[in-house]
């Protein structure tokens, strides 16, 4: 039979007045911290651990989103996971926002660099940043792209903004009677995993500012101490370069020039030199002509490839040019044969100008004042055509400044003394000597050939008319 619960109770009254409390010294202890240690339990209970939820890019800092993370919850000093996780949004909303910010501005420099490359006279700065301020603001423009994020954004964080101020205006005296909610130390099940961002191929270390998001490196792409290019090859690249080849690598004069036949590996061996220089001179350019876009194309292309097997991240060039930018800052940029669009460029690294025997006159003497600045290196490579043109002067000239660098087909180890044999009996001997043995072969039309006459002029003899 149950117990009367009002004589439940009136035994439980009279059993406690007959309690005296605890006796011993242990037992009195518990009781003085019982109301602490009960207080303390009930805070606790109130306190809720929630992290900060948001991605963040290699270039960026942890330490100054959180820090700008801490501003934020003391301003608004939420008391309920609900608040925690308006203010975790807030923050995450005002970062990807300084990020879309910084993503125009590069945008805006990339464009004026292409502008000044172009066009490199500094008044136009003004000019030039209206331009791409303009262009960037059309209809499929970068900065408009950017513009209508930022807005959609900002829409989002005005509502958090608001739900917050409502929170806090419905209950005014809540705020600080509840501890601050806690931001670290997770339990399990209340965390949030951010997603460890995977570092690129090359790691480049940004310090971060909270006004800012990220600022200029504290070094601009500090170079590194350059390969040996002939280890590197071989070790990168499975490429052992031949006499020739190896000459034409390794050269530490500011102008070349590499008189070839055909197939013999100039195009192979300057692509190599042009990846090594671009990755090792980091912000340098590197600029490629030819007589037709074809020529320059070719060193171009297998560059391109080089630049791929070695796993180097690539950019688009400037507007308008064939070519790409590696990770480092380094251009590699194919040009045409005409002057009146390559004068935007200055100080390149190196020049590189392939069938440069077929390419005009005019298209070099553009191409060398670009080198005044940069102290770069000029590299003439090509297999012979007639017995005119500015390679053909420079190569025969007694003084010339250009160190030459020669090969015969049948120097070539890559190629087989039979292949040569079958196209000596199908071409003619004009055709095999130019083609394969570089000799400078006169057209039909001149009557004495320029060699013939070189060879006739001995300067052991004085002249019969001394000249006034």
């Amino acid at each position: 039979m149950p117990i009367d619960p009002n004589r439940k109770a009136e035994i439980a009254r009279k059993n406690g007045a007959k309690s005296q409390g605890p006796t011993t010294e242990a037992g009195k202890d518990r009781c003085r911290r019982a109301p602490a240690e009960a207080a303390a339990t009930r805070r606790a209970s109130n306190a809720v651990a929630i992290t900060l939820d948001c991605t963040l890019l290699p270039t960026e800092s942890r330490e100054v989103l959180e820090a700008i993370n801490a501003q934020e919850l003391i301003g608004w000093q939420p008391s309920t996971p609900t608040e925690v996780q308006l203010v975790h949004e807030l923050t995450d909303i005002n970062w990807r926002i300084k990020r879309i910010r910084f993503a125009q501005t590069n945008a805006l420099i990339e464009d004026m660099e292409s502008q000044r490359l172009r066009a490199s006279a500094p008044e136009l700065a003004p000019a030039m940043a209206a331009n791409a301020e303009t262009s960037g603001s059309t209809r499929d423009g970068a900065q408009l792209n950017l513009d209508r994020r930022i807005a959609i954004l900002s829409t989002a964080r005005t509502r958090i903004i608001n739900d917050l101020a409502r929170l806090a205006k419905r209950f005014p005296a809540r705020v600080g009677s509840q501890p601050l909610l806690q931001t670290e130390h997770l339990p399990a099940e209340l965390s949030w995993k951010v997603p460890a961002a995977t570092p690129p191929a090359e790691t480049f270390t940004y310090p971060a500012d909270p006004d800012t998001l990220v600022v200029e490196p504290l070094a601009s792409h500090p170079a590194k101490e350059p390969q040996n290019i002939l280890d590197w090859a071989e070790r990168k690249l499975d490429f052992t370069a031949d006499a020739p080849q190896a000459a034409l690598m390794t050269s530490q004069s500011k102008q070349i020039l590499m008189l070839g036949g055909r197939q013999t590996g100039k195009s192979t061996a300057a692509a190599i030199r042009v990846v090594h220089e671009a990755i090792n001179h980091p912000d340098s350019t590197v600029l490629l002509a030819g007589p037709t876009g074809r020529q320059s194309g070719q060193i171009m292309e297998k560059s391109r490839q080089i630049a791929k097997r070695l796993g180097l991240a690539t950019a688009a060039p400037p507007p308008g040019c064939d070519g790409f930018k590696l990770a480092n800052g380094s251009h590699i940029i194919s040009l045409p044969d005409s002057q009146t669009t390559i004068r935007g460029f200055s100080a390149p690294r190196l020049i590189v100008v392939d069938e440069a025997a077929f390419a005009s006159d005019e298209l070099i003497s553009a191409l060398k004042p670009m080198l005044a600045v940069s102290g770069g290196c000029l590299m003439l490579l090509s297999t012979p055509n007639g017995q005119s043109g500015y390679f053909y002067e420079k190569w025969h000239e007694p003084e010339s400044p250009y160190q030459r660098i020669f090969c015969k087909a049948s120097d070539c180890s890559r190629i087989r003394p039979e292949i040569l044999e079958s196209f000596r009996q199908t071409m003619s001997k004009e055709e095999f000597n130019q083609e394969f043995n570089c000799e400078f072969t006169a057209p039909p039309s001149q009557f004495i050939s320029r060699e013939l006459f070189r060879r006739a002029v001995r300067e052991d003899i004085k002249p019969m008319f001394e000249e006034e």
